[in-house]
């Protein structure tokens, strides 16, 4: 399947494509696209990982472009969202699959998830049904609503993957 498609497979692969658009100081924002689908997504801004990790500075950075496994996952808090993996690029599912040598330049339990602004989205790649710029900066808007549009359109995939690409510079 080509980096740009995003069609459902009828083996039960998913093809999520996130598109990074608008680059900020305080965020990052995308159009996630899932089937015929448009979801709105915000992060935050790259910030290279103190000491040399591939996959950015943990709880500040978005992640690197590439390709990502996408599994449901639930956080500590009960709240049920999808995690991020790409060993290659430095990103573990969970923090105890990260070899030990390693554990202090990769990463781990990055989700996408429920989240209006960049400062929410720790760890994570907010997404919504709209954006906005506000007083406050960029956000997105509706994120729960977002959430359910995103379950409905993945629910039963057996192989969900996630193309993250750069859309190019521009300032919001």
């Amino acid at each position: 399947m080509r980096a740009d498609s995003h069609a459902e497979a009828p083996d039960g692969v998913v093809m999520l494509t996130l598109r990074r658009d608008t680059y900020t100081p305080d965020a990052v924002l995308g159009t996630l696209t899932v089937g015929d689908k448009k979801l709105f997504t915000i992060e935050k801004p790259w910030v290279p990982h103190p000491k040399g990790g591939p996959a950015g500075a943990p709880f500040e950075s978005c992640v690197p472009t590439s390709t990502y496994r996408v599994e449901p996952f639930k956080q500590p808090s009960g709240e049920k969202s999808y995690v991020l993996s790409n060993p290659a690029a430095g990103v573990y599912k969970l923090p105890f699959e990260i070899p030990k040598p390693q554990r202090d330049q990769l990463r781990s339990r990055v989700t996408i998830r429920a989240a209006n602004y960049s400062f929410e989205a720790v760890d994570a790649i907010g997404i919504g049904v709209e954006r906005t710029k506000t007083a406050v900066g960029w956000k997105v808007e509706r994120s729960l609503d977002a959430m359910n549009i995103l379950r409905t359109m993945i629910d039963r995939a057996l192989d969900l993957t996630l193309i993250i690409e750069d859309g190019g510079p521009s300032a919001g």
